[in-house]
């Protein structure tokens, strides 16, 4: 199934499936994706599904930002970062990942494969779930309790970075790592590193 992950200034907000064949983007209510931006137009965009998935300019005064570039229509490729006024989308298609086959170098044959790719998980360390282990195999993984304190794991390549979940309220306490309030921006994780969140502690290490 494909999916958009809208983040905003950094932080992950929501989880949009593209089920249908057309998803509207902008600032108008009936939109299928309504987002309160001032930089956004009524009607932004569209992000298509055809034989492929498309995103797609509806004349906005802004513009389509895909990877860097404006763009009027473009088909759709996983990982793929479309930006849309303040907001960004990263587009995932798990079909698209297992469809496409990687050409081995016969010169580099004897590389071993698991080095290049790491995984990850979290051990929970407190509380009656105290000893469970979480694997971080998705490009994103919440920790936490919805509408109490919300935090994710997003795994780029080789690396995981600890991510604030927007809409907390200014009375809650912070997501921590090592101790710390995260804040605003997404940090990078090591082994060892200890994430707290809504009062459980989980120890990050690479499996």
């Amino acid at each position: 199934m494909a999916r958009l992950i809208l983040t905003h200034e950094g932080a992950v907000m929501r989880e949009y499936q593209l089920k249908s064949d057309r998803t509207s983007v902008g600032r108008k209510p009936q939109c299928d994706i309504h987002l309160e931006d001032p930089t956004v137009s009524g009607e932004h965009a569209v992000f298509l599904k055809l034989q492929h998935f498309y995103v797609e300019d509806m004349g906005s005064t802004n513009g389509v930002i895909l990877n860097g570039k404006r763009v009027t229509k473009r088909q759709l490729n996983t990982g793929d970062i479309i930006r849309i006024g303040r907001h960004e989308f990263k587009f995932i298609d798990e079909v698209d990942q297992f469809d496409k086959t990687v050409l081995i170098n016969p010169a580099k044959s004897d590389a071993k494969p698991a080095d290049a790719l790491k995984k990850g998980l979290v051990k929970v360390l407190n509380g009656p779930k105290a000893g469970e282990q979480i694997m971080l195999n998705k490009p994103y993984t919440t920790l936490g309790s919805p509408g109490v304190q919300v935090a994710v794991i997003a795994k780029r390549g080789n690396n995981f970075f600890l991510m604030p979940m927007s809409g907390m309220g200014d009375s809650q306490k912070p997501p921590e790592l090592n101790g710390q309030p995260i804040g605003a921006q997404s940090k990078p994780l090591k082994s060892g590193d200890v994430i707290e969140v809504a009062g459980t502690k989980l120890q990050f290490n690479e499996a």
